[in-house]
């Protein structure tokens, strides 16, 4: 099976969003609704303050169901404010008093998984999700029960498929979301990271499927709208693809992104949806002026179209973005020989022989050598 990852051209920078670690995503767990996150005062000595109450609460004897709640819900405030350190210091202290705690083993390993103790994280993770199909067992026929463990178990499984893709493990990352699916179908954040999966694993067409199934269930999330979109782009489905960022964008007309995946299709299919393929790209550089893929691409569409002091603009914006990028400086020194500008094309073709040489001599050395893809610059 090929590797999407590799493969993308056109759609490159796209698709590198999924194919990179995906740190971030971890955090979109909290949409799962098992845990209540706790509001969190603004003044950070205070919070600190009650940091330090909280952790001495935990410790006091006797240990008691209620005052563990508080401190679980304290901890996935911190979470969702980004002080995961803190949230740790808590979770840390409900485990050392309660070490079979397993919404606590979730959220500790949300924490050390976001301060990059991936090893510890990996292991609670785990743990969390024993724990959840413990809980599953002693659920019995209790349908309420049964449902809560179901969630918790494919919340953790998730979160293990996240960690294992950072640790490069791609076969185990797709067997945790495959699982963390069948535990919990109605899942988003299940659905989500299952479409991601298999897109990094050269499966456009199972992530399109994933994507579909994530969108169901949330109709408004422009991600997993616009991943939908490239993977069926991906996937070579290109009407279908075409119609999934169009749905994107009626939802969400101010989604750069959504311009450019529609913008970049058009012109990649090119013909008569050349034209409305530029004004794709232009709505979206407008949005965000630091799309390098919208850049370049609106660059070589325009000089395509015989409009090379319109693309210079654009050219020159996409080598700023990626200075050890030899397409842009290449596709300069086009405009400017179409514009009868000599010298500055000659000099745009001895920046690409520069970056040419570089990129040789560092492989000489063994090393990797300046990728000539664009960097991936998503929200």
């Amino acid at each position: 099976m090929r590797n999407t990852c590799r493969d993308s051209v056109v759609a490159q920078g796209r698709a590198a969003r999924f194919c990179r670690p995906f740190i971030l995503f971890a955090l979109i767990l909290f949409s799962s609704g098992l845990m209540r996150a706790q509001t969190l005062p603004d003044n950070s000595a205070q919070t600190s303050d009650q940091l330090s109450a909280v952790i001495k609460e935990v410790r006091a004897l006797p240990l008691n169901v209620e005052k563990i709640a508080r401190a679980r819900d304290f901890g996935f405030g911190l979470l969702a404010a980004s002080r995961f350190v803190d949230a740790w210091a808590i979770f840390k202290a409900i485990l050392d008093v309660s070490p079979q705690d397993g919404r606590a083993m979730y959220g500790g390993a949300l924490a050390l998984f976001n301060i990059r103790q991936v090893a510890e994280a990996e292991r609670l993770a785990r743990a969390a999700f024993e724990s959840a199909r413990a809980g599953l067992l002693a659920a019995r026929t209790n349908q309420s029960s049964i449902s809560e463990a179901n969630r918790r178990a494919s919340d953790a499984l998730v979160l293990l498929g996240v960690i294992l893709a950072v640790k490069g493990d791609s076969a185990g990352a797709l067997k945790a979301v495959e699982q963390a699916v069948s535990f919990a179908p109605d899942s988003f954040d299940a659905q989500f990271a299952l479409g991601r999966a298999r897109f990094g694993a050269g499966d456009p067409r199972g992530a399109a499927r994933a994507f579909r199934d994530a969108v169901a269930l949330k109709a408004d999330d422009e991600r997993a709208r616009f991943f939908l979109a490239t993977a069926l782009e991906g996937a070579g489905d290109y009407e279908a693809a075409l119609s999934a960022y169009r749905e994107l964008l009626a939802i969400r007309p101010e989604s750069a992104d959504g311009h450019l995946g529609l913008g970049a299709l058009l012109v990649k299919l090119g013909g008569e949806r050349t034209d409305e393929g530029i004004t794709e790209l232009l709505r979206a550089v407008n949005l965000n002026g630091d799309l390098y893929e919208a850049r370049i691409t609106l660059g070589r569409a325009l000089l395509r179209k015989g409009r090379a002091q319109e693309s210079v603009e654009h050219l020159q914006r996409a080598a700023a973005l990626a200075p050890n990028n030899p397409e842009p400086h290449y596709q300069l020194a086009l405009a400017y020989r179409r514009l009868g500008k000599t010298a500055e094309a000659a000099r745009e073709n001895a920046i690409v022989k520069e970056i040419h040489a570089t990129r040789r001599g560092n492989n000489a050395e063994g090393n990797p050598g300046m990728s000539s893809s664009e960097p991936d610059r998503s929200p």
